[in-house]
């Protein structure tokens, strides 16, 4: 029952904290984490700043920042944010994008049905991913 328990458990962390579509690689020096809404976006690179870390993130759903958008733009702004709230945490004031893309994850599900004939069926789900450099603007 014990070990039931724990796996039920591990299982849940798992999917709240392990499916998160955010990540990042640090290439600078990290500094103390700031607001997400202090982290300003930019389009060319600005005067006298520092790279911290290469972020990506995309649109998709995470039970840790649960959103169901259905628009383009709405799915490009929870990519957005994720990416500033990931920025923020590394200590970065800005954030440079570097490539904003449309991709289609296609959703396979097999199921069999009351006559036990096995039927399978397809959704196509679009979700944004934006890739972006995060900066220390002095």
């Amino acid at each position: 029952m014990l070990n039931r328990l724990v796996s039920i458990i591990g299982l849940l962390i798992f999917l709240i904290f392990g499916c998160y579509p955010v990540s990042h690689i640090v290439i600078g020096e990290e500094k103390a984490p700031i607001n997400a809404s202090d982290v300003k976006v930019y389009v060319d690179y600005p005067q006298n700043y520092e790279k911290i870390a290469i972020i990506e993130a995309s649109s998709d759903f995470a039970l840790k920042d649960p959103s169901f958008d259905f628009t383009h733009q709405r799915k490009t702004d929870k990519a957005l944010n994720r990416l500033k709230n990931e920025a923020a945490l590394l200590g970065a004031n800005g954030i440079v994008i570097e490539n904003l893309s449309t991709n289609i994850k296609q959703n396979l599900n097999v199921y069999e049905d009351d006559e036990g004939r096995i039927n399978t069926s397809s959704q196509n789900e679009k979700q944004k991913e934006v890739k972006a450099i995060a900066i220390f603007v002095e």
